[in-house]
């Protein structure tokens, strides 16, 4: 049997309205009850803090033991007493414990703070996970948005080259039938004038790419491309 005292009474106790009392001295003030077995329904024992006997109870299981001890946190509302009633099986006990604080008490406490805590913890990590969320999608559409872009000033300057390289490769021909044709006479370079680069930034092929909602059917911005005002006049 443990020697810690599972209650530690203060006062008279009652068992079904009968005083719960010492059976060697009759002394009820300072009684301390031990569970004694593992069975709800074998008796508790009963120490005399006055004469320092103890014996099995005729009224007190372990079954009221442990109902005693299950509502503990829930009648702690004054902190200097506890003043309890418990029912097991129709047998009614009440009284009043030394104020302490135990094993029970710490679990009742844990409980109670975690059933408060455990939502506000739940809506704090949802609002963190959202946020993050938003943060990696706005990143990545950035991210993106760039790439396009690149790819875009690429493609461009791409078909630029490859026009250049075509107009050349026109002119090398032209020039080659011109000498097969005259044994030579006539200009030995092509009539055509050589391209010139537009100085206008961003200018490809005589268009400029630029970011706009004027010229957007959607009206939220967007690239188009519109005639260069410089090469484009130009050539017309």
């Amino acid at each position: 049997m443990d020697t810690k005292p599972d209650l530690k009474l203060v006062g008279m106790a009652y068992v079904d309205g009968q005083e719960l009392v010492c059976g060697e001295c009759g002394n009820g003030f300072s009684l301390e009850v031990h569970k004694h077995g593992f069975r709800e329904v074998s008796p508790a024992w009963i120490s005399c803090m006055s004469c320092g006997k103890g014996e099995d109870s005729r009224v007190v299981t372990n079954g009221l033991v442990d109902a005693v001890l299950a509502g503990w946190v829930q009648r702690r509302k004054d902190a200097d007493r506890d003043i309890f009633t418990a029912e097991w099986r129709g047998i009614v006990m009440t009284g009043e414990l030394y104020p302490t604080f135990d094993f029970h008490q710490a679990v009742g406490a844990a409980k109670a703070v975690h059933e408060y805590a455990a939502p506000e913890v739940k809506r704090w990590w949802r609002s963190k996970k959202k946020a993050a969320k938003a943060q990696v999608k706005e990143k990545a559409g950035a991210v993106t948005g760039t790439a396009k872009g690149k790819a875009k000033e690429t493609a461009d300057a791409a078909r630029e080259k490859a026009g250049e390289a075509v107009s050349a490769a026109k002119a090398t021909a032209l020039t080659t039938a011109w000498t097969l044709q005259t044994g030579g006479a006539g200009p030995t370079e092509s009539v055509k004038p050589k391209r010139r680069r537009c100085t206008v930034k961003g200018c490809r092929g005589g268009m400029v790419t630029i970011s706009t909602r004027v010229h957007s059917s959607t009206g939220k911005t967007s690239e188009v491309k519109i005639p260069c005002g410089v090469c484009h006049r130009s050539s017309t």
